[in-house]
């Protein structure tokens, strides 16, 4: 249960009757402090002008818990603390810019702007940087959704007030306006397209020279806003090209990873100059994989010069990033000659299977010697990617030509080309199995034929099982003799009742098929590139 001093202050909490607030300021400075903190929490819930002076001027009193709660409690206290910025006494000044350091109040934006475009200002420093972080509070306020401290009226007041100093900035010439309003404005400003487009507008030079080195974030998002502009104005999408400091290149490559859209590659498009991609290219090794990445994509559609860009994607390529490195070696892939080549043979043995994958890929295409060799070796990989890859390298040796050409080939093509099927196409297993029901005997029993050259027995052991089941007794004979290739327990219970068959083969290849199961163990060999002076066909 409250106890009787939390009730009374619950009391004056909720009074509408504004007498109560000389008591409660009074007992701001009791000796108790019970009595003190009670007082506080009651004087946050009044809005009275002498509440908020009572507040501000023992601002430096309360303790840094306190002062949370002031700042939490959504209390304004723009009054008081316009009465003491607008003081001439340098202490309330100071204490003024101090609560609104921890307690923004952005309606007093243009009050502080109007004092930082007075040159004569004494206090006009201090009152810039207040100013800056009025503005940044803001902007993060909007971005986040909180209202409760201003809203897109109250951003709006500001940019109208800050943006007069900006047409006047000869006269005050002061970074701090300049920087409040870049924070808050975005690229649809009128008054800063204009100010950014002309070179004779009063705050060209100075907005562009911000622009170009500012690491504030709202800057940086600023000139990255340009990217993704369908008219943007080249003194800021130049700046695009020439900045290479961390902070920059780590949000321009953050941002650009997942993709470059037709908008911001036109305008990628029209960089002559990128000092991230030329002379400071270096500035690259720092950042993370995927921003490499990201950066060597965006890169290629600018317009520095096949040269450059090839000097640029030979130093990722020997990044330690896998992320860039893959990309390096995606971008030269329209890069033919023998260093390349090289570089890309090479890469065939880097530690990271995406960029394996990628290497090996580049091979065929590139007309290298040995490469269906070089790929048939990665061909049982255990990374899914580099399998799959090999497999679409060589996708000409699938299941349906190697069936057209069956017939014709020399028994040495079938074989060799039969094996390199069986390992290429995932779809063997299956479209054999088809042939191996077709209405038509004769391809019943070519498939039979193409299982003994591809020497896939295991592959289709369950397929030769049923087919001993069949009407057809030239299938159900050469199916037992295939089944000696197979000595599982199903295979050999097969075969067994295959013995008692009604046809004389039949039961006859049943037969030998089983004595070779019992006296021999018979591997299914591994794919392997021909040799030399081997046929392979498709």
């Amino acid at each position: 249960m409250p106890s009787g001093i939390e009730k009374t202050f619950q009391l004056f909490a909720n009074t509408d009757n504004h007498a109560a607030v000389p008591v409660l300021v009074d007992a701001l400075d009791s000796p108790y402090s019970e009595v003190r903190e009670g007082a506080l929490s009651a004087l946050l819930h009044q809005r009275h002008v002498v509440a908020q002076r009572a507040l501000v001027q023992r601002w430096r009193k309360f303790t840094p818990v306190q002062r949370s709660w002031i700042e939490l409690s959504g209390i304004s206290l723009e009054i008081a603390v316009r009465e003491l910025i607008h003081s001439s006494d340098h202490e309330q000044f100071a204490l003024g810019l101090e609560v609104l350091n921890q307690v923004p109040e952005y309606e007093l934006i243009p009050s502080l702007a109007l004092i930082v475009r007075d040159s004569g200002h004494s206090y006009r420093d201090s009152a810039g940087n207040t100013l800056v972080h009025l503005a940044a509070s803001l902007r993060k306020d909007l971005r986040v959704g909180d209202s409760k401290k201003g809203g897109e009226a109250v951003r709006s007041r500001a940019i109208d007030s800050l943006g007069d100093c900006i047409s006047h900035y000869q006269q005050h010439e002061s970074v701090a306006i300049l920087e409040a309003f870049l924070v808050l404005v975005t690229r649809e400003n009128q008054l800063l397209r204009e100010a950014w487009n002309n070179a004779k507008h009063p705050a060209h030079t100075a907005i562009i020279r911000f622009l170009r080195h500012s690491s504030r974030p709202e800057i940086i998002d600023l000139v990255l806003s340009s990217l993704t502009d369908m008219h943007p104005a080249m003194p800021v999408l130049n700046i695009v090209g020439l900045r290479h400091d961390p902070a920059f290149m780590s949000e321009l490559t953050t941002r650009i990873h997942g993709g470059v859209n037709d908008t911001v590659r036109r305008n990628l498009a029209k960089l002559t100059k990128v000092a991230w991609a030329e002379e400071h290219r270096h500035v690259l090794e720092k950042l993370n994989g995927l921003q490499q990445a990201a950066a060597v994509h965006m890169a290629m559609c600018t317009s520095i010069g096949s040269e450059r860009l090839y000097d640029l994607l030979l130093m990722m390529a020997g990044s330690q990033h896998s992320s860039g490195r893959l990309a390096a070696l995606e971008e030269l892939a329209s890069y033919i000659d023998p260093s390349t080549n090289q570089l890309i043979l090479d890469a065939v043995s880097d530690p990271d299977a995406g960029v394996r994958a990628e290497a090996l890929r580049q091979l065929r295409p590139r007309g290298i010697p040995g490469a269906i060799k070089l790929l048939l070796q990665h061909l049982d990989s255990p990374q899914l990617i580099v399998k799959d890859t090999v497999r679409n390298s060589l996708a000409e040796f699938n299941f349906p030509r190697f069936l057209s050409a069956f017939d014709k080939m020399s028994l040495d093509a079938q074989k060799n080309t039969g094996r390199l099927v069986r390992g290429i196409d995932v779809n063997t297993q299956r479209l054999l199995a088809n042939e191996m029901v077709d209405d038509a005997s004769y391809r019943r029993l070519r498939a039979l034929k193409i299982i003994e050259v591809m020497e896939n027995h295991l592959d289709m052991e369950s397929d030769l099982i049923k087919a001993l089941q069949h009407e057809d007794h030239f299938l159900r004979a050469e199916a037992a003799n295939l089944l000696a290739r197979c000595p599982s327990s199903a295979s050999v219970a097969a075969l067994r009742q295959a013995m008692l068959d009604r046809n004389v083969r039949v039961r006859e290849n049943a037969e030998a098929s089983l004595r070779r199961i019992a006296g021999n163990k018979v591997a299914v060999p591994s794919i392997e590139a021909p040799v030399a002076g081997e046929q392979v066909t498709t």
